[in-house]
C-alpha cells in the first residue's frame, strides 16, 4: 500500500504514514471523513471519506461526484509570491541549510539581491581602487558571504523539483550543463509533497473541509 499524506487539526501536513496508521487514525478519531488526504499518483487532494481506500471507515463508498479538486480548494494556489525581502531573511536564516524545498521566488529574489549587492560594491571598489589595479576587495568579502546561502537556495530549489542537489555539479559541464540547470531553476516545483518535504506553494490549506 502507498504512503499517504494528511492535513491535522492544526492545518499542518504530517507523512509519509502507510495505509494501515491512516486507518488507525480514522478509528480513533484524530482523521475525520473531511480530513484531506493524498498519496503519489493522486490527481488531486480528497476527504478521506471519497478515498476508496478508507471510505467504508466512514460509513460510505468512495465517491468522486461532486468533490472539490484540490486545486479548487487552495492547497494547489500559489497565491502571491514570496516577496523580495521575505526571498532574503529566508534565504539568510537557511544560510547553512541544505534540506527542504524552495519555491522560484525565494530562490531568484535572493540571486536578485546578490547582483544588487555585488554590483553596487563593485563600483565601490572601482572609485577606491582603480580598475586598472584589478583590486576589488568589496566584491570579494561579498562572494564569501553570499557564496553558501546562495548555494543552498539553489539545492533547495532542485529538491523543489524533487532533483538530487547533486545535480548542481552540472554546472560543471561547458554551456550545456548551466543553461539545464538555469531551466529547471525556472520550473515550478513538484505538486504536493515529494521525498524532500511538503509544496512550498502549498502550505495553507482552504477552510472548506474545517
Amino acid at each position: 500500500m502507498a504512503d499517504y499524506y494528511y492535513v491535522d487539526a492544526a492545518r499542518t501536513q504530517q507523512g509519509p504514514v502507510p495505509g494501515d496508521e491512516i486507518a488507525r487514525l480514522a478509528r480513533s478519531g484524530a482523521i475525520r471523513r473531511d480530513t484531506l488526504v493524498w498519496y503519489a499518483g493522486m490527481p488531486e487532494w480528497r476527504p478521506a471519506s471519497q478515498v476508496s481506500e478508507f471510505a467504508s471507515l466512514f460509513g460510505q463508498p468512495a465517491s468522486t461526484a461532486g468533490a472539490t479538486p484540490y486545486a479548487q480548494v487552495g492547497q494547489y494556489d500559489p497565491g502571491p509570491p514570496m516577496g523580495f525581502g521575505g526571498a532574503i531573511a529566508t534565504c539568510f536564516r537557511k544560510y547553512v541549510d541544505f534540506t527542504g524545498r524552495a519555491r522560484r521566488s525565494e530562490f531568484w529574489f535572493f540571486y536578485l539581491f546578490y547582483c544588487l549587492v555585488g554590483l553596487g560594491l563593485g563600483i565601490i571598489d572601482i572609485a577606491i581602487f582603480g580598475i586598472e589595479r584589478g583590486i576589488f576587495p568589496l566584491t570579494w568579502l561579498t562572494s564569501l558571504v553570499f557564496f553558501i546561502p546562495w548555494l543552498a537556495a539553489l539545492v533547495r530549489r532542485l529538491h523543489d523539483r524533487d532533483y538530487s542537489g547533486w545535480r548542481v555539479l552540472l554546472y560543471l559541464i561547458p554551456l550545456v550543463g548551466p543553461i539545464l540547470v538555469i531551466i529547471w531553476l525556472c520550473m515550478r516545483g513538484t505538486m504536493g509533497p515529494n521525498r524532500f518535504g511538503p509544496d512550498p506553494l502549498g502550505s495553507d490549506v482552504a477552510t472548506t473541509f474545517d
